[in-house]
């Protein structure tokens, strides 16, 4: 009904909000979510004044549009911008919200997911916001959004210092990735985090069924395997602890990872000076893996230890492990074998 016909369209385009994928609205649309060519003029108005810096008669203009198409969301999405611009952040999210949550009613859940995410982006923190986003991505299948999100809430609860609810949070995260088809990677990296918080309260038992079951989906995973054997050790599972090493040295075998266990091994010991079968095990394997001399030169000084903290059977232990490496002086070892067990 007007020959600017055709540039009117492309700005009232210009106003309405994208589909997904940034596709043009239809004309259909144009048409039916408009109401009025007056109210497209007033946004074009408003965006100018906007970019202008009169935000104040911007937003005036805004209030006056509203009353001819109240139902608008794009012009309430508009004045929303106007209010970050001015700095008023709790009332841009407050319109933010009421409008998320209309675009959710009518079934426009791209646009409410779209809404929310400024909502996120202005106030990370804001939890609420952040679940409705989840609600909605969930809705739509967006799981892999959806968990990523979850994993955002958490960490605001971790910087906040509420381990539980983070713990709670990455719990719920998991249970969607087991539950619906996100991706499996999400499963260890959800698990080390929750083993963390675990570690951090000092609940080792409840830490020690995480790494396990982090083992079981990441049989290569050196950091689980580590703390499997630490976490016994701390408890005074001694023989579990070997246990765990022995499968994993095991594991680590059969892929021809010789170095990695030796290496594996040196860390433990690092951490863990005390504990005799932790050197006795590095000790064959260096000695398999043709450094008899290193080997020798531990289980020397472990036996030396283990003499003088009264430990006479340990020592006994190790000098006939020395024995059956054969070294070139093994009759010494002999010797003192023998003399041990006499005396």
């Amino acid at each position: 009904m007007r020959p600017d016909w055709r540039d009117q369209l492309h700005k009232t385009r210009e106003q309405m909000p994208k589909q997904d994928g940034d596709i043009p609205a239809p004309l259909a649309d144009v048409i039916l979510q408009a109401q009025s060519s007056s109210v497209l003029e007033s946004m074009n108005r408003i965006n100018q004044l906007a970019r202008m810096g009169s935000l104040r008669s911007a937003m005036d203009e805004a209030y006056d549009a509203v009353q001819h198409a109240p139902t608008y969301l794009p012009l309430h999405t508009l004045m929303g911008d106007l209010l970050v611009q001015e700095g008023r952040t709790n009332d841009a999210i407050a319109k933010f919200t009421v409008v998320a949550h209309s675009y959710s009613v009518r079934g426009e859940v791209a646009q409410a997911t779209k809404l929310l995410r400024r909502i996120i982006h202005i106030s990370p923190m804001d939890i609420g916001a952040r679940n409705r986003l989840i609600d909605q991505l969930t809705a739509r299948g967006q799981l892999d959004d959806a968990v990523h999100e979850y994993l955002e809430m958490a960490a605001i609860y971790y910087r906040l210092a509420e381990l539980d609810m983070a713990r709670k949070t990455y719990t719920t995260a998991l249970r969607l990735v087991q539950q619906g088809n996100a991706s499996r990677d999400w499963n260890s990296h959800i698990l080390q985090r929750m083993a963390d918080i675990d570690m951090q309260r000092l609940d080792w038992k409840q830490a020690l069924r995480v790494y396990e079951q982090i083992r079981t989906l990441s049989p290569d995973d050196d950091t689980a395997r580590r703390q499997l054997i630490d976490l016994n050790i701390r408890m005074g599972q001694v023989d579990k602890a070997l246990t765990e090493l022995e499968n994993y040295i095991t594991h680590l075998e059969g892929q021809n990872k010789h170095e990695l266990t030796i290496s594996f091994l040196e860390g433990l010991i690092h951490d863990h000076e005390d504990q005799p079968l932790l050197k006795r095990t590095l000790a064959a394997q260096l000695n398999r893996a043709g450094r008899t001399q290193d080997a020798i030169a531990i289980l020397d000084v472990l036996g030396e230890t283990l003499v003088e903290k009264g430990d006479k059977p340990g020592a006994l232990e190790v000098i006939n492990q020395i024995i059956l490496m054969n070294p070139p002086n093994v009759q010494d070892y002999r010797t003192l074998l023998q003399q041990m067990q006499n005396g």
